[in-house]
């Protein structure tokens, strides 16, 4: 067996003084070269997930209240800021979803490039400089010489995010971590990008966290999925397992209000009901009030359970086929 790459256990994020946890004890591994996406409804806890592994949560208010996060045998989350950032950029980096707010519009891109390579490699200028250009041809930038000159705003959207993902695999990072990287990209440009990703992360061997809503992303480019709800894993296996025999309530209520191609002669499924706010979190299984499976032991709080062939289910009811039983209950 593979020895895991990143191991995340009980990780809680909140905000200090404010109700429940925002993340609530997600646990989950990743193996070297594979690629887990985190799928959920935005302000389910996805990106906070990743900014906690990142180092770079907004603290205070928000901190991590407990958990680990074993990555290459250090715990991120019990690294000092230094340390840190000496493994941020190059052992592991991130894509954010929104090119524009994240590159520097000041610096040209090539010199934004050029600066995370001098920052984690022993080269000069020159060098890092050649680097840059060599990664804005490796993301297929059109005549990458003279955009390595060009300022944030000079590039189309696409390009932005091909900027991006070149300055993030500059060092050829172990563990990428891509935050709703194609969502403000028109649907041609998004098929591009995660081609690109796809081939890229075949090169380089590199494993990635890929945090979406969008579930085609998902059947597109997922090993594992983990399914989030109101800041808790509900549900977490392979990708095939997962669209096949989806078994938490919201997992089916996602798969079901998928758009199909061809006619139509219904209306698209909804989910009833809201998320819960923050501080308004219910003590037991958040999505009880939304699920028409929900009864009395929902009061309490459903821990993952194995289904087999490392498929986990967050529910009392799983598996959905048979007559329902009590499951374990977090104390």
């Amino acid at each position: 067996m593979n020895t895991p790459l990143l191991e995340v256990r009980d990780l809680s994020i909140r905000v200090a003084g404010v109700g429940p946890a925002l993340v609530d004890r997600i646990s989950f591994t990743l193996n070297p070269g594979k690629t887990l996406c985190i799928v959920g409804e935005s302000g389910c806890g996805k990106s906070l997930t990743s900014l906690a592994l990142m180092g770079l949560l907004q603290t205070p208010p928000l901190s991590v209240a407990s958990g680990t996060a074993v990555f290459g045998g250090q715990d991120l989350l019990a690294m000092t800021q230094g340390a840190l950032g000496r493994v941020r950029g190059d052992r592991m980096a991130m894509i954010f979803q929104e090119p524009m707010s994240s590159l520097n519009p000041s610096l040209k891109i090539g010199e934004q490039i050029a600066e995370s390579v001098r920052r984690h490699k022993r080269v000069g200028r020159e060098a890092a400089r050649a680097r840059a250009l060599e990664m804005l041809e490796r993301v297929r930038i059109p005549a990458a010489a003279r955009r390595l000159d060009a300022y944030p705003h000079e590039l189309s959207g696409g390009m932005r995010q091909r900027a991006m993902i070149a300055m993030a695999l500059a060092n050829d990072p172990e563990l990428l971590i891509a935050d709703e990287p194609t969502t403000a990209l028109d649907v041609t440009i998004q098929a591009q990008i995660l081609n690109l990703m796809r081939d890229l992360q075949a090169e380089t061997g590199a494993a990635m966290i890929l945090i979406t809503h969008d579930l085609g992303v998902v059947a597109e480019m997922a090993d594992e999925v983990a399914v989030m709800y109101a800041g808790r894993i509900v549900e977490i296996g392979p990708v095939a397992r997962i669209f096949d025999d989806p078994q938490h309530p919201y997992t089916i209520g996602l798969m079901a209000s998928m758009p199909s191609l061809g006619a139509r002669a219904d209306r698209l499924v909804t989910i009833p009901g809201v998320v819960p706010q923050a501080a308004e979190m219910p003590p037991g299984c958040r999505f009880a009030s939304r699920c028409p499976f929900a009864s009395a032991v929902c009061n309490t709080v459903p821990m993952l359970a194995e289904l087999g062939s490392d498929h986990a289910v967050a529910c009392f009811h799983a598996p959905l086929e048979q007559p329902s039983r009590p499951r374990a209950v977090a104390l």
